[in-house]
């Protein structure tokens, strides 16, 4: 007998709780509209990676969007301004780490570098790509920044 009640057993059709839906803060991301620029701001941190095939892209690219779409889109000027800051700090880390080849430890530091500067621009670029108006711009941690 289905017609529209319920023995008793099971919670009302309205009450019942949907198992596929998140409450909000549960899933990570932050709810709201995603940013319309999103995807080309996140190009100035897979510029890192790109770099591995061609040398000047991590400094180009970041200083075109900043100079073309970034004086539109401050969420893209500040993600370019973010990249070049990575960029300038870890090429002096990298200037120190040769001379600390001298004494061995600069070897393992030199490492520890090249992995911070394949993870770190990953995680920025998803972030940056999944962003949406209330989140802020992702900071690379462990860098100072001289461009600002």
């Amino acid at each position: 007998m289905n017609d529209g009640q319920h023995n008793g057993n099971e919670a009302p059709l309205s009450d019942r709780i949907d198992a596929s839906a998140e409450p909000d803060g549960v899933s990570g991301m932050q709810s709201g509209p995603p940013r319309p620029n999103a995807g080309i701001a996140s190009l100035c941190h897979w510029s890192f990676l790109m770099s591995v095939v061609v040398p000047p892209a991590a400094l180009v690219l970041p200083l075109v969007l900043l100079f073309t779409v970034g004086k539109e889109d401050r969420f893209v000027a500040e993600n370019a301004k973010e990249a070049l800051n990575l960029l300038i700090a870890s090429t002096i880390a990298a200037i120190c780490c040769a001379v600390l080849i001298i004494v061995v430890i600069g070897a393992f530091m030199l490492v520890a570098l090249s992995i911070c500067l394949v993870v770190f621009p990953i995680i920025a670029a998803v972030q940056t790509m999944s962003s949406t108006e209330s989140t802020p711009v992702y900071r690379y941690p462990l860098i100072f920044r001289l461009v600002t």
